[in-house]
């Protein structure tokens, strides 16, 4: 009870934050693909709080963001049809982040990955490895989070669905690209095209009993015009919303939906005599159920139960602090719940403000009473997925998803739920490193320890909205966590994080209140001790580096792997660059690539458990070379690397292979004798001139600028970085990336590059030839050679040189092996680092 303290925090300092309803809708975008203005159409469909999102519009995970809404939020996204206005979101978003479901036809999801195969370059396979697709089967329900779905055919230029949802005797019609032309129908009947079956189902889509009806009325002659739409009767047009248009007239009486979490359709908060018309409106209220007073409950906790022992324990007041009226309000709130413990809005936002402002008018005594209502997350139906969703949420913590099905039981056994109210501490500062705290629902912020009477906000202790990662804005929305750095990499949100120099309670911030998933890091360590490789492996590497100090000392003996400490000597510039560094600090390093530092933190984390090292390379000893295998990849820790020109341009491989191993496989010892020859020419990538005003010129200035930024210590992170600057740095990051990808497709380089601290180093298309993202499930030989443009012998070989600088190298290796596999994992980290031999 000493922990539970109320902290109160200043509107202007909370962040956004966004209670998704247990079934409703969020319409993220509402215009069509042929308006250059609006954004196109796309949605958020949640079921029992999570969201599954309709046709996701180009870069919808950003948008959702900055609502609040962590990709973990989301579960599954349904694909109607594969248009370019509808799919693209959808590519995105299954090459990124966790692994979620598809929903959709057959005939639509074939169609799906042959399009993004073909416009990526990744096999089928990969793609498919990617998600889970679940067929959506017209005539059969399927079942999913809870809810049922029913999928039928639309009238579109190519196969494209509708479909009703049903979620605890509520429904929603979404009827997706659709040509709901009537005299069309009966004429497409008439002539047979039609099976008369099929017209009358198509007849029948917007008249179907729902809650909520989402129509399109896109550009014509493929979608349905607007008149058809003002023809309907006035008990269809009371529940309908016009999607997928860009502007309705005024005098034409139909409601365009709106956008953004504000508008969010909340169909579970639909009082019963409001449903088939009523008073639609309330969909769109947000929830104004709050618990203003500190309060903690384990999930689980009778919503009915407790408010009937808060009327209770109100009458009993001697000062007669409840009266009839409220008494006869407390009845309607707990009568107004729902099987599940969900409120009608209305009802509770009479309930908490009439309380509130008795308990408020009769002293701090009587406070105490409200904190007995429980917050609005712990009345969320309960459901039988919210399993498997802890789960998918403590599966973004890193190790966890390493461990077995028994391990993980043992998880789930030792995992606390808890439910807290706004401005109650969710973890006391002297507790954070003992737990590991997942957001279920709800929002948090960091702040300091409470004082008696409370604390004082400061200025810059104000959430500005831009940078979640700034040392002064520590926020955890649902799907972050906190807990030691092991498992949650990320500086501002990790409890070894110390703002000013201490330790900061987390504070729940949502009005609704706050869900978290706990778990004891004693209990939660042996766990992955004993069952996480990974997390052993971890932990071996963090003991060597405290116990060799290698980057603080002189001698550098240890930062080699057989290094004999006579004949490869680093020079005097490197022993410096290296005594600045404080550790080998990974999570550091990789902050200065523009693609491994947008990596996930489980990404992060399994990354850092592959690498071997550190290893040295003297001045100008080769890191690659022409004709080796492509068995490494290399991340420079501090030092050079350039690329250098052999004299001879063609080498001639045999069976052997350039260092006498027998080749890798025997897939490619075939690649490379198909033709039934005992050699071939390794061609090594050509030096090019480069003209002063020339892209490649740019490149080389600043590549050659980051080199004296990082010797200088002028690089920053850029956690420090304003946003200008950091806008900048990105530019600069991206254009290297475009024009070093230029290069490796004219299998060319120039003289004047340079890698320095944070590049990836890394042949990453010919590393990945015959693993899963080329060649898996492909039957024949002719496919096989498919994957591979020029002569076949040349995949797993380099084509270039790699050379330390002047003042030497030192590199962490990724074998081959164990990085292929992580990409398999990760198809989305594959495809930004395929087509090049180094990511800056």
């Amino acid at each position: 009870e000493n922990d539970i303290r109320q902290i109160n925090i200043p509107v202007n300092v909370i962040p956004p934050t966004f209670h998704p309803p247990s079934f409703g809708v969020t319409v993220l975008g509402n215009s069509h693909g042929f308006d250059k203005n609006g954004s196109t159409s796309g949605y958020v469909l949640w079921v029992n709080g999570r969201g599954v999102m309709i046709d996701p519009p180009p870069y919808s995970s950003a948008t959702l963001e900055r609502e609040g809404i962590r990709p973990r939020m989301i579960i599954a996204i349904i694909i109607t049809h594969c248009h370019a206005d509808h799919d693209a979101g959808a590519f995105q978003k299954v090459m990124t982040g966790s692994r979620i479901a598809v929903i959709t036809t057959p005939t639509i999801y074939k169609s799906f990955i042959r399009k993004y195969a073909a416009l990526s370059g990744l096999s089928p396979e990969l793609l498919r490895h990617s998600h889970r697709h679940r067929p959506a089967i017209v005539g059969q329900p399927l079942k999913f989070q809870g809810a049922t779905f029913h999928f039928t055919y639309t009238l579109h230029t190519i196969p494209c669905i509708a479909f009703k949802v049903e979620w605890r005797g509520r429904s929603m019609v979404f009827t997706g690209d659709h040509m709901n032309i009537p005299d069309k129908i009966d004429q497409l009947e008439k002539e047979c095209v039609l099976t008369k079956e099929r017209a009358d189902n198509l007849r029948q889509l917007p008249l179907l009993d729902c809650d909520l009806l989402l129509h399109e009325s896109g550009a014509p002659p493929i979608h349905t015009p607007l008149e058809v739409l003002v023809a309907l009767p006035k008990e269809v047009k009371d529940r309908l919303w016009v999607v997928h248009t860009s502007a309705l007239p005024k005098e034409c009486g139909l409601r365009v939906a709106p956008t953004g979490t504000a508008g969010t359709f909340r169909l579970d908060e639909l009082h019963p005599s409001d449903k088939h018309g009523g008073n639609n409106n309330k969909m769109l209220v947000e929830n104004k159920m709050l618990a203003g007073e500190p309060h903690s409950a384990r999930v689980g906790h009778d919503p009915k139960v407790a408010l009937s022992q808060t009327k209770n324990r109100v009458a009993k007041k001697k000062d007669n602090t409840c009266t009839t009226g409220d008494n006869k309000k407390i009845n309607q709130f707990v009568s107004s719940l729902d099987d599940g413990g969900h409120p009608n809005v209305s009802v509770a936002g009479d309930f908490i403000s009439s309380i509130k402002a008795n308990l408020v008018a009769t002293g701090e005594e009587n406070k105490k009473t409200l904190a007995k209502v429980p917050p609005l997350v712990l009345s969320r139906p309960t459901c039988v997925s919210d399993a498997w969703f802890i789960l998918n949420l403590l599966s973004a913590v890193p190790f966890l998803s390493s461990l077995s099905y028994s391990n993980t039981m043992e998880v789930l056994e030792t995992a606390q739920v808890e439910v807290f109210c706004k401005d109650e501490v969710v973890i006391p500062a002297h507790r954070r490193s003992d737990v590991l705290c997942v957001v279920w629902e709800g929002t948090c912020v960091e702040r300091e320890p409470s004082r008696p009477g409370g604390i004082e906000m400061e200025d810059d202790w104000r959430y500005d909205g831009q940078d979640r990662h700034h040392e002064n804005t520590a926020v955890w929305h649902a799907g972050d966590w906190t807990g030691p750095k092991s498992l949650q990499p990320e500086c501002a949100l990790s409890a070894d994080c110390k703002h000013r120099g201490f330790v900061k309670d987390v504070v729940a911030v949502s009005k609704q209140g706050v869900k978290v998933i706990m778990c004891a890091m004693k209990d939660l360590h042996e766990i992955l001790k004993s069952g996480s490789p990974l997390y052993r492996k971890y932990l071996a590497d963090q003991q060597n580096q405290a116990e060799n100090a290698a980057l603080k000392r002189e001698n550098t003996e240890h930062l080699q792997n057989g290094w004999d400490g006579e004949n490869a000597r680093p020079s005097e510039m490197l022993l410096q660059q290296l005594a600045k560094q404080p550790s080998l600090n990974f999570m550091e390093i990789i902050s200065h690539n523009s693609a491994l530092g947008n990596l996930t933190a489980l990404q992060k984390r399994h990354l850092e458990s592959l690498a071997d090292g550190p290893r040295y390379f003297e001045p100008g000893q080769l890191i690659w070379q022409v004709g080796a295998p492509v068995d490494f990849s290399f991340l420079i820790v501090t030092g050079t690397a350039h690329f250098v020109q052999t004299h001879k341009r063609k080498i001639i491989m045999n069976r052997r292979g350039s260092t006498g191993s027998i080749a890798l496989s025997e897939r490619l010892a075939y690649r490379g004798f198909a033709s039934g020859r005992t050699s071939w020419s390794l061609v090594q990538d050509k030096l090019i001139n480069v003209s002063p005003n020339s892209e490649y010129a740019r490149l080389e200035i600043a590549l050659q600028l980051r080199v004296e930024e990082v010797e200088t210590e002028a690089f920053e992170h850029t956690a420090d970085l304003l946003p200008r600057e950091e806008r900048m740095r990105n530019a600069r990051d991206r254009f290297a990336n475009k024009v070093l990808a230029r290069l490796y497709a004219r299998r060319a380089f120039t003289a004047g590059v340079v890698f320095s601290r944070g590049h990836f180093l890394s042949d990453t298309s010919r590393m990945v030839s015959g693993s899963l993202a080329f060649i898996q499930g492909r039957s024949t030989n002719d496919d096989i050679r498919e994957n591979f443009q020029g002569d076949p012998g040349e995949n797993h070989f380099h084509t270039s040189n790699i050379a330390a600088g002047p003042d030497g190298c030192v590199v962490m290796v990724f074998p081959r092996e164990s990085l292929v596999s992580f990409l398999d994992a990760h198809p989305g980290v594959l495809l930004s680092l395929l087509g090049t031999n180094a990511i800056v």
